[in-house]
């Protein structure tokens, strides 16, 4: 990391700093950097952006996994219980 040059953006939740190595951007609320030595504040939000588009798609896509177990599970009992 480089050295602290100044915050450019300072919100409840998040903050983006300028370092002597680019621009930073800090999730307050996951404590995690989202952007690290991005060219621009305007990088450092993309990259932020696109982070959270992948998890996203990630979380969406466990949890249909998910439930289609869970309905094949669920469904069992309910076949057994008519029969």
């Amino acid at each position: 990391m480089g050295k602290f040059v100044a915050y450019v953006v300072e919100t409840e939740s998040l903050t983006v700093s300028e370092q002597s190595d680019g621009f930073w951007l800090w999730d307050k609320t996951r404590q995690m950097n989202l952007a690290m030595c991005a060219k621009t504040p305007f990088e450092a939000f993309t990259d932020a952006l696109t982070y959270y588009q992948s998890r996203l798609t990630r979380i969406e896509t466990d949890y249909r996994e998910l439930s289609i177990k869970v309905d094949a599970f669920v469904s069992q009992f309910r076949e057994n219980s008519h029969g």
